[in-house]
């Protein structure tokens, strides 16, 4: 295998158009086609799929290129040794999540880190997951925390951990309405109080799912609001039942400033690490990511 025909099908599969990737390479696109044409003609598979917008890698494709990434990584790492140059981790750590992963998931160990690093400064945006994917669209952020997907052919995830979610509301509440049972004292809690929700839950297809299995039927609604760590806030003040991430409200559950309302169908979200595909991490990116999962390879 051509070593060169790789590093032409990395620089594509980066830019996401021959065009581009020729213009960096100050090769002709005629050249680099044909690199490529003969690179899948000679392991006799299909790296990308080819449209008249430019190019998207195929499944196949995909795990070459983190291939590519990786003996690339290496070739630079052992060409700025022999130099003798050494990358620190230092500088901005840009990166953008969900409120409530900012803060209640990412302090202590931002914290740990900045110990470790003191010379790292982290630079974080909040937002919605549309607005992430955004920043990291427009290179404002290198990478994005956040528990749901937004489908886009130029970004790619990969699966942090996952995170189990807490039924919650304040206990005057729920002794209020105490009833036979739990699950007549979480009807007449939502009859009563209503249920805490982001903005459309009941209209999207996934999140209406989740709360027909929650509650057997599409809940009476008290309030929406996007934000995650408002949801927390209202349901402290005793606005309602809010369904959140176990790691916001543990702290809570513990003080008893909130009660933990046993139920059987408790979902488990993913936290999602989502980043441009083609796009190398920095080192400072890299050692907070290994930070917070230590066993997976970025």
């Amino acid at each position: 295998m051509e070593l060169n025909y790789l590093r032409v099908f990395y620089e594509v599969a980066k830019a996401g158009k021959f065009s581009e990737a020729a213009y960096k390479m100050s090769i002709s696109q005629s050249a680099l086609s044909r690199s490529v044409a003969l690179l899948e003609e000679s392991e006799g598979v299909t790296l990308f799929d080819r449209s008249k917008k430019g190019v998207a890698l195929t499944a196949k494709g995909h795990e070459v290129f983190l291939l590519c990434e990786r003996i690339f990584q290496t070739e630079k790492e052992i060409e700025d040794l022999c130099r003798g140059v050494q990358e620190k981790c230092e500088g901005p750590l840009r990166f953008a999540a969900s409120d409530h992963v900012i803060n209640d998931y990412l302090v202590k160990p931002l914290h740990k880190f900045r110990r470790q690093f003191p010379k790292v400064v982290p630079s974080m945006r909040s937002g919605t997951p549309d607005e992430i994917i955004h920043a990291l669209l427009n290179r404002d952020s290198e990478f994005g925390l956040l528990f749901a997907k937004v489908a886009l052919p130029n970004i790619e995830y990969r699966i942090l951990h996952p995170e189990i979610m807490s039924l919650v509301c304040h206990p005057d509440i729920w002794r209020e309405c105490k009833s036979s049972s739990n699950e007549k004292t979480l009807q007449k809690v939502i009859r009563t109080y209503g249920y805490v929700s982001s903005i459309g839950a009941l209209l999207a297809t996934r999140p209406s799912r989740v709360l027909m299995e929650l509650f057997g039927e599409a809940p009476q609604v008290g309030l929406e609001i996007n934000s995650q760590e408002s949801q927390k806030r209202f349901c402290l003040a005793g606005e309602g039942v809010a369904y959140l991430s176990r790691f916001m409200v543990e702290k809570e559950i513990k003080r008893g400033e909130l009660f933990e309302i046993p139920i059987e169908n408790i979902h488990t979200f993913n936290l999602w690490l989502a980043r441009p595909k083609g796009k190398q991490l920095s080192l400072t990116s890299r050692m907070f990511l290994k930070h917070l999962k230590p066993e997976m390879d970025f």
